[in-house]
């Protein structure tokens, strides 16, 4: 089916944005401290949880990958898979490297 959001860069741009959102919900609604988004996250990577950070944020772009599936946008599905793929890699190295 041709769709004008049927492309790559949709599905990357998508799959890219949708972690950090979910990340600042996460944020918003289950930390109760003083610190700001950004010093959020530093102190996650002080500690070492930004890896746990990002996998469960990354949860969100399952579902817009099995709605992109059955709306047959197969090229931008592939752009949320590259995107996941990226997160994965970073996952690995806050996990293993840092």
């Amino acid at each position: 089916m041709n769709c004008k959001c049927n492309k790559l860069i949709i599905g990357l741009i998508i799959g890219i944005i949708l972690p950090l959102i979910m990340s600042y919900i996460l944020y918003a609604f289950l930390y109760h401290g003083d610190l700001e988004f950004f010093g959020f996250v530093q102190q996650m990577v002080k500690q070492g949880n930004v890896g746990k950070l990002l996998s469960i944020s990354v949860l969100p772009n399952l579902i817009m990958f099995l709605i992109a599936i059955n709306l047959d946008r197969l090229i931008a599905a592939r752009g949320l898979v590259t995107a996941t793929v990226i997160y994965a890699i970073i996952v690995v190295i806050f996990k293993f490297m840092i």
